[in-house]
């Protein structure tokens, strides 16, 4: 069995993941670059593939939000599937979405799947990366949540919008008060980074239940998590298990063509 090819296109990385015998038994990322062409991510992948000494595999799944490139992949992955590849699109698979769903991003919609599949309970699912999205689930429902910007986003700000303050590459730091102004750069958008996404789950506790399961995921999350001083349930690979349910999903139940896109 060649198994299940996940992609998960974002605006800074193109995560991808071979699922064989029960297990992810590959992960690679690449760097997102709106100048390669379909002819250059098709040799990536089946170069990755073929490092796996696969030539084809048997699935396979995207959920991306970067538009342009989807039809690319979706006829990169037609090259390397013994099955069409399907796109997953809000709603569907399991999961109702109290949202609108041409304004809820795949990854947000995939991470709240696997999230809801994981723990059958009120959730809520922290993605911390490029931005920081706080999500709601409960009783198999998506209700919505919060999008802010990471740390990236705020040193950047800092630097563009001063005239003095340097761009700084921020950190967490385990100390608050810097003694020069990097280090209160670097002080002001880590422990600001930390504070803002607590609070941001202490809001959403409050509506959905002060008990509810807390899933961190993304660039930032094993970061972020020691000083979160909230239970965390850190899951790396949240993204790529919500496609592997969509997937699971869609070969086990019948669908209306608008639950996926090949």
């Amino acid at each position: 069995m060649s198994g299940l090819l996940a992609i998960d296109i974002g605006n800074t990385h193109i995560k991808i993941g071979l699922y064989r015998d029960g297990g992810w038994v590959e992960e690679w990322r690449l760097a997102t670059d709106m100048r390669r062409t379909p002819d250059e991510y098709r040799l990536f992948v089946r170069g990755l593939l073929l490092e796996s000494h696969i030539d084809a595999v048997d699935r396979a799944v995207v959920a991306s939000v970067v538009p342009l490139l989807t039809p690319f992949f979706l006829r990169v992955l037609e090259s390397v599937s013994l099955s069409p590849p399907t796109e997953v699109v809000p709603p569907g698979y399991g999961l109702e979405v109290d949202y609108p769903p041409e304004n809820l991003g795949a990854d947000r919609f995939v991470n709240a799947l696997a999230a809801w599949q994981l723990t059958h309970r009120a959730v809520v699912v922290v993605d911390v990366g490029t931005t920081a999205t706080v999500d709601a689930v409960v009783d198999g429902v998506y209700l919505g949540g919060a999008i802010a910007p990471g740390p990236h986003f705020l040193t950047q700000a800092l630097a563009e919008g001063t005239a003095r303050l340097p761009h700084v590459n921020p950190v967490i730091e385990p100390w608050g008060i810097g003694k020069n102004t990097e280090q209160a750069i670097r002080a002001g958008v880590g422990q600001g980074f930390v504070s803002m996404v607590r609070g941001l789950i202490e809001d959403t506790r409050r509506v959905i239940g002060s008990d509810a399961e807390i899933i961190l995921t993304g660039g930032w999350s094993q970061r972020l998590e020691p000083y979160l001083r909230i239970p965390a349930r850190l899951e790396l690979r949240l993204t790529l298990e919500g496609l592997r349910y969509a997937d699971q999903w869609l070969t086990t139940q019948s669908y209306p063509s608008s639950h996926a896109r090949s």
